[in-house]
């Protein structure tokens, strides 16, 4: 969930020189970073077949293709409707304090303005991988994850934080009231995606140079975006908080958060249009 705070109402700042040249370069920087961990292949274009949409397992009737050889991906990619890939952690299905992922710390596309070390599950760091490498045959480098795992105690330190800047915003606002307000943009500790070591949040060097940060709604303005929501589903992952979910997820539209669930479940939600909720339903 969400890092940043109250970009949903800024207005767009014009471009400084100095802002523009320090994108610039960091650009620069993210994409040979970028060319350095994740190798494309040169293989040819190819268009997936979609099928019916309204077919329960959609995913079988699915040819996927790939410009990039993803072979070494698929066993990640691939899980199979595996129950660990599915875990939900919502408003109505809290973690718990004591629910600790294994997860392996990225090895590329991290945040350039917060050099902190980003963990992710294993399974989901190479599926994350390949995307990377799909998107940069597609000719997107312009793209960072800025958040990933956060541990309970991490999310507990954030919601309490975000309370504490409410009611110094608002001093006639009662605690209470001051975390109902936090608890549209971020999640109450043990109810963060985050916790589960499966999900990512993005951003662009683009964003950052129009909005001056990231974790913005100016997301949905990138190409980054654009990508993501035609072929996230093909490497396992979905957007997690659709604009059109909100009363079923319970959190405000998010266009830079991604979970992954595996290439079965994503094709079923993001080509029918589901969110996580409401396929888990049907799978129940």
């Amino acid at each position: 969930m969400l890092i940043q705070r109250n970009t949903k109402h800024m207005s767009l700042r014009g471009r400084r020189p100095s802002r523009m040249l320090r994108a610039g370069l960091l650009l620069l920087i993210s994409m040979l970073a970028l060319q350095g961990c994740i190798q494309p292949s040169s293989g040819g274009e190819s268009t997936d077949t979609a099928g019916e949409t309204d077919k329960t397992f959609l995913y079988e009737t699915m040819n996927y293709t790939y410009k990039t050889d993803e072979t070494g991906f698929l066993q990640y990619i691939v899980t199979g409707m595996d129950a660990q890939y599915l875990v939900l952690a919502n408003k109505t299905s809290p973690l718990g304090a004591d629910y600790i992922p294994d997860t392996v710390r990225l090895t590329c596309a991290t945040n350039p303005y917060n050099q902190r070390d980003e963990t992710l599950n294993s399974r989901a760091a190479n599926a994350l991988y390949a995307m990377l490498s799909e998107m940069a045959a597609d000719g997107i480098t312009d793209i960072f994850v800025t958040s990933s795992y956060r541990s309970y105690d991490r999310q507990q330190s954030l919601f309490y934080g975000y309370i504490d800047e409410e009611m110094s915003k608002n001093p006639a606002l009662t605690r209470e009231q001051a975390e109902q307000i936090v608890l549209t943009y971020s999640a109450y500790p043990g109810t963060s995606e985050h916790q589960t070591g499966l999900c990512v949040d993005f951003g662009t060097n683009a964003e950052y140079n129009e909005v001056g940060e990231v974790l913005t709604e100016y997301f949905e303005e990138t190409a980054a975006f654009r990508w993501l929501i035609e072929n996230c589903y093909r490497f396992g992952f979905i957007l997690r908080y659709p604009e059109d979910k909100v009363s079923v997820t319970g959190y405000t539209y998010e266009p830079w958060h991604y979970r992954f669930v595996g290439r079965e479940a994503a094709t079923e939600i993001m080509l029918r249009g589901l969110c996580m909720e409401e396929f888990l339903n049907e799978l129940n």
